[in-house]
């Protein structure tokens, strides 16, 4: 039976995620040279203003490039104190998803008990639905003297179980590959988090370098932002996926109540191998409503953290702190 979330596939990409701070820091003495070249051409234009007059001393200003500057110094511990409130949301957010799947690998199992008993079922009472009431097509074949009526009896009987057969492997298909796309939207965007946080945070120290600059001075506060948001990845999509097992074990429930009647009923049995009405399909469609559901996760983290709005709210912050100290 497949596990409708391998989780140590999850737990492995959790591991890659925690190495991140300790395996990506390729470029961090890069980045720290390039820092005190800044720093130098930041103080070389702040104090020839000072000295021609058009500026005064501001001192928030000429301590912004030592924070940032220590930022990256201690960028490993930065690092793990940016990870600190999305890791609260994971822990809590993943026990909800390892009960679920617990549950749903339950009824998946009582599931497949019930299907392959309806198997078994049909090939063991072939024979009855062999049987088919062809009294009008003995009427006009009774001329020949030969009897065609059980012929033609044994015939559709076994297309009727040709064909019940032949929707069996369909069906069979189909939920394969459903559920391994359910599976892969789910592992993918586990993964996309590990690459794009492992870009950040390689790639981190040059927008707090570049943030000295006044041009670039807002690099720091998108990298945050962003940083923030695809860190919460994990923690949205294990609610997303916890609701998301909601629904498909919704879906496995309302069949097992099909499967429970067409074992009890003959007339029930018949139609179920011999219909394609959909009836018993919710469970596919769950899981493609799941599978949608966790690519918009990106999108999501986007609506909790908006790059825009932190830049603005710290830049505004720190504007306010040099107007104040330009007044004494």
């Amino acid at each position: 039976m497949r596990e409708i979330i391998d989780r140590e596939i999850l737990l492995l990409i959790e591991g890659l995620f925690n190495r991140l701070v300790t395996e990506t820091s390729i470029f961090l003495n890069d980045a720290q040279a390039l820092c005190a070249i800044f720093m130098l051409l930041y103080f070389g234009l702040k104090s020839y203003g000072m000295i021609a007059g058009d500026k005064r001393l501001e001192l928030v200003s000429l301590l912004r490039p030592f924070a940032l500057t220590l930022v990256i110094i201690f960028w490993p511990s930065f690092i793990t104190i940016m990870n600190f409130p999305a890791e609260i949301i994971t822990d809590k957010s993943k026990v909800l998803v390892t009960d679920r799947i617990d549950e749903i690998d339950a009824i998946q199992l009582e599931r497949r008990t019930k299907m392959a008993e309806i198997a078994r079922k049909l090939i063991e009472d072939s024979a009855e639905l062999e049987q088919f009431d062809n009294s009008d097509d003995d009427d006009w074949l009774a001329w020949t003297g030969v009897d065609f009526g059980k012929i033609f009896d044994e015939i559709k009987g076994y297309y009727i179980i040709l064909l019940s057969k032949l929707r069996w492997v369909v069906v069979e298909s189909l939920e394969f590959i459903v559920v391994s796309i359910f599976q892969a939207c789910s592992y993918l965007i586990f993964f996309l988090q590990v690459i794009f946080a492992a870009i950040l945070i390689i790639l981190g120290p040059f927008s707090f370098a570049f943030s000295i600059l006044p041009g670039f001075r807002d690099a720091y506060l998108t990298w945050m932002s962003r940083y923030i948001s695809v860190s919460l990845y994990s923690g949205i999509g294990y609610i997303v996926m916890s609701l998301s097992l909601l629904l498909i074990r919704y879906g496995l429930e309302k069949e097992l109540v099909l499967l429970d009647f067409v074992l009890k009923d003959e007339a029930a049995f018949f139609f179920y191998i011999s219909s394609n009405d959909g009836s018993a399909n919710f469970y596919l469609v769950s899981l493609i409503i799941g599978a949608l559901a966790m690519l918009s996760i990106p999108i999501i983290s986007t609506w909790i953290v908006s790059t825009s709005g932190i830049g603005n709210a710290v830049s505004t912050v720190f504007r306010g702190a040099q107007g104040m100290n330009s007044i004494k």
